[in-house]
C-alpha cells in the first residue's frame, strides 16, 4: 500500500472532486503507477482531516472516471487505462467477486421464463418457414406485433390502437428515441430530482438540459413543476408516476390531475415510464389518461415476464407514432422480430401473465424479509418491485453506509446514484431483493444491513 497523500492545496470546490482530481494528476505524472493500491479510505480520511464519507464519494469519482478500481476485502487500485472497461455509463456489469452479495441491481428471477422460453422457441421452431421473422418491418414491426402491444397497453390502462404504437427494443430505447422525436439538443427536459439513472445519461448525451422537480411522498410536487416550467420554457417531462425508481412512491389520481393540467397549461410533452407497473394491477389510472394528447406510454416486459426480452410498446398521442418509429428506424431499424413475436405469444397465450403471478410471488416473500428486519425505520416498497428505500437514522450518512455495508461484504445503491441536480442527495439507500441471490442469501444480507444500522458510523470498517 502506497503511502501517497493527495494535495489539495488550490484545489477550488466540493473536497471529493478534490482529491479524485488529485487522484488523476498523480496518475498522470507517475507518482501513482498502474497497479498501486490507494490507501484505506478510513485511514486516508484520518491522515487529511476529511470525513469517510468524502473519500468514499472522492474513490468512487475516480473509479466512476477509469482511473481506479475496488474489490471488497482488497482496496482499491490504479487501474490500466487501456483496459477495457465493461461499464455503461449506467451499472458496473463487471462480476462482483466471490461471497459478495449485490443488492445493486432491480432484476426479477428468470427460472420461470427460462423454461418457457425453451417451450415457445420449440412451437416457433416447428413452422415450416420463418421468412418473415428474418425480413425487415418497415414500419418496425409486424401487425401482430402491434397488436400485441395495443393488447398489453390497454391491459395497462391506455387503450390503444395499433396504428398508435411503436415498437422499441425495450423501454430504455423507447424512452430514448421518444426524447430524440419530441426535442432538440439544447431543449430543456425536465425530471424528478431523483429519478431513473439511464435517463440522466441519455439526456447528458442528447445534448438536454435538465431541471429537477421536488418530490414528496407521492412524487413530483405540482406546484414545483408548474415553477420549473415558468423558470425555464422546458419542452418535456419525464416521470414515472407509479413506483417510482427509487422510492416506491406512486401519484394519487388527484395528483395525476394536477400534473397533467401543469403540462397542458405550459405545452410539456410527457413520457411516462410504466416498466415497474406492469408487475402490479392495483394502481391508480396511468397519467396519459389524464393527458392523452401529450403523453407517451411506454411499458414493456422486461420486469413483468423476463429482461431478455428486449421489447417496450411506445403508446403515441394522435399524430405523433410515426415521429417515434422513424427514430427507432434511425437508432437499430426495427425491434427484433423474434423477440417480438415470443412477446407477443405470451401476451396472447397467457404465458406472460403467468410469469408475472411467479414474479408477484417472490417479490411478496422477498419484501416480507424486509418488513421483518427493518420495521421500525424509514422503509418504502411496493408489491410491484424488487427493491425498497431506506431513509436512514441520524447519525447515518449515504455515503458512510454504503462504505460499512461494502465492509461487510453487500453491496447497495446510494441516493446520489438517482440524482439529478445539484441538490444535496437525501441520505437514503436503495436495496434490491430480486436477481439471483437465493431467499437465504438475501436474508443474511438484510440482517448484516440492520445490525449495521444499530450499529456507531465506522464500527465495521474500524476492525478491518
Amino acid at each position: 500500500m502506497t503511502i501517497w497523500l493527495p494535495d489539495l492545496t488550490g484545489r477550488p470546490g466540493p473536497k471529493y472532486l478534490a482529491i479524485a482530481d488529485a487522484i488523476a494528476q498523480a496518475i498522470a505524472d507517475g507518482t501513482l503507477p498502474v497497479g498501486t493500491k490507494l490507501p484505506a479510505q478510513r485511514n486516508l480520511a484520518y491522515d487529511i482531516g476529511v470525513t469517510l464519507g468524502t473519500v468514499t464519494r472522492a474513490y468512487r469519482e475516480a473509479e466512476r472516471r477509469g482511473l481506479v478500481g475496488g474489490e471488497v476485502g482488497r482496496g482499491t487500485y490504479v487501474a490500466d487505462g487501456n483496459r477495457r472497461r465493461h461499464r455503461d455509463g449506467l451499472i458496473d456489469f463487471e462480476p462482483s467477486p466471490p461471497g459478495i452479495i449485490d443488492l445493486t441491481h432491480a432484476t426479477m428471477p428468470v427460472q420461470a421464463a427460462g423454461r418457457a422460453l425453451s417451450k415457445t422457441i420449440a412451437e416457433i421452431a416447428q413452422q415450416p418457414d420463418l421468412s418473415p421473422l428474418a425480413d425487415y418491418q418497415i414500419d418496425t414491426a409486424m401487425r401482430r406485433h402491434l397488436e400485441a402491444g395495443a393488447a398489453w397497453l390497454t391491459a395497462k390502462g391506455v387503450a390503444s390502437r395499433p396504428d398508435q404504437v411503436a415498437l422499441s427494443s425495450g423501454v430504455q430505447h423507447g424512452t430514448m428515441t421518444t426524447m430524440m422525436a419530441v426535442a432538440r439538443s439544447g431543449d430543456g427536459m425536465i425530471v424528478e430530482a431523483l429519478t431513473y439513472p439511464g435517463v440522466i445519461r441519455l439526456a447528458q448525451q442528447l445534448g438536454h438540459r435538465l431541471d429537477t422537480v421536488a418530490m414528496d411522498s407521492e412524487g413530483m410536487i405540482p406546484d414545483a413543476l408548474d415553477e420549473v416550467c415558468r423558470r425555464t420554457a422546458a419542452k418535456l417531462l419525464y416521470c414515472q408516476p407509479t413506483v417510482h425508481n427509487p422510492t416506491t412512491a406512486t401519484m394519487s389520481e388527484a395528483r395525476r390531475e394536477q400534473i397533467a393540467e401543469v403540462a397542458r397549461r405550459h405545452n410539456l410533452f410527457i413520457i411516462e415510464d410504466n416498466v415497474w407497473a406492469a408487475v402490479a394491477p392495483d394502481h391508480p389510472p396511468p397519467l396519459a389518461t389524464f393527458a392523452p394528447e401529450r403523453t407517451f406510454f411506454i411499458s414493456g416486459p422486461a420486469k413483468a415476464m423476463a429482461g431478455g426480452l428486449r421489447i417496450a410498446f411506445v403508446h403515441c398521442p394522435e399524430g405523433q407514432v410515426e415521429r417515434v418509429r422513424a427514430t427507432i428506424r434511425m437508432t437499430s431499424w426495427m425491434a427484433v422480430p423474434l423477440m417480438a413475436e415470443i412477446t407477443a405469444r405470451w401476451v396472447k397465450d397467457g404465458t406472460g401473465e403467468a410469469l408475472t403471478e411467479t414474479i408477484r410471488e417472490t417479490i411478496t416473500e422477498r419484501l416480507a424479509l424486509a418488513e421483518k428486519y427493518f420495521r421500525g425505520f424509514e422503509f418504502h416498497s411496493d408489491p410491484a418491485v424488487s427493491f425498497f428505500w431506506l431513509e436512514l437514522p441520524a447519525p447515518w450518512r449515504a455515503a458512510d453506509f454504503r462504505a460499512e455495508a461494502e465492509a461487510r461484504g453487500i453491496r447497495v445503491l446510494t441516493a446520489e446514484t438517482f440524482t439529478a441536480g445539484r441538490e444535496p442527495a437525501p441520505h437514503a439507500v436503495r436495496i434490491s431483493v430480486g436477481g439471483k441471490h437465493s431467499a437465504e442469501e438475501v436474508e443474511g444480507a438484510l440482517a448484516v444491513l440492520t445490525e449495521i444500522l444499530k450499529s456507531p458510523p465506522g464500527a465495521a470498517t474500524a476492525v478491518m
